[in-house]
């Protein structure tokens, strides 16, 4: 008698908690990209950089009603971008992760 044994389950489980995983470390390591280049004046705008995994969707954000501004500039004021440079300077190393982290334990 041939048995099949389906392993489906547990390697979406894994492949689950490996694309959890590369979600946080890609929000740690853009964090901290976004705190090393934000401009500090009082120190409000750096201590609002946050990075939030929801639903498997990794959302980087600052709430200091003032953020976009610096982000994108005025007609008064030049821009001072914190955090687009965060994502698009570190593709290779989120990449690195991602790729690390999603081939972890489905050997």
């Amino acid at each position: 008698m041939i048995q099949l044994v389906s392993r489906v389950g547990k390697f979406k489980r894994q492949l689950d908690e490996n694309q959890r995983a590369a979600l946080e470390l890609t929000g740690e390591l853009l964090k901290g990209y976004m705190d090393n280049v934000t401009p500090v004046d009082t120190g409000l705008l750096k201590s609002n950089n946050m990075a939030e995994i929801i639903r498997n969707e990794l959302t980087l954000y600052n709430n200091t009603p003032y953020a976009k501004f610096v982000e994108f500039g005025t007609y008064k004021m030049r821009a001072q971008p914190f955090m687009r440079p965060a994502a698009l300077n570190h593709t290779g190393e989120i990449k690195e992760i991602w790729e690390m982290s999603l081939n972890k334990g489905m050997g």
